[in-house]
């Protein structure tokens, strides 16, 4: 790993995070969705919401070169972010596993709201990870005094 570029193992450590992230993430949505008979939009939210925050605190100690100071105004910044493309990701969830549960129907298959809501959750998934490493980098690594980031 050492011939590759700086940006490329990050992004690979901060998958790394965000994978372990998502299996939480999409354990909690399910559980939610089948134990709870919760909607999977609200699943999603709820677990999104926990997931991310906890990727976001990891990747800052581990993954990225933290600018000193402003922590709570980078958590409430990360928050105000993760909550719109969680909103967003959300909606598709819920689209997605509408439209997966009618062409299912059409074809005489019977698939439960949990499979739905998984196979909605991998679809929606990969933007969501280069949107999140690419903010996470920017809110974490930002000089919140200068305005630049903690590479120059």
């Amino acid at each position: 790993m050492r011939n590759l570029p700086p940006w490329l193992i990050n992004f690979l450590k901060f998958g790394g995070l965000s994978g372990l992230g998502w299996i939480a993430d999409t354990c909690i949505l399910l559980l939610l969705v089948r134990l709870a008979g919760m909607a999977p939009f609200a699943a999603n939210i709820i677990s999104s919401s926990i997931a991310a925050l906890s990727v976001f605190l990891l990747s800052r100690e581990k993954v990225f070169n933290k600018a000193a100071g402003g922590m709570g105004l980078r958590v409430a910044g990360y928050l105000v972010y993760t909550l719109m493309v969680i909103l967003i990701a959300s909606a598709g969830v819920g689209a997605i596993t509408a439209w997966l549960g009618g062409l299912a129907r059409a074809e005489g298959v019977a698939l439960s709201a949990t499979a739905l809501a998984a196979v909605a959750k991998v679809l929606v998934t990969p933007p969501q990870l280069i949107l999140n490493f690419l903010v996470s980098r920017f809110i974490i690594e930002r000089d919140l005094k200068g305005g630049g980031s903690v590479h120059g």
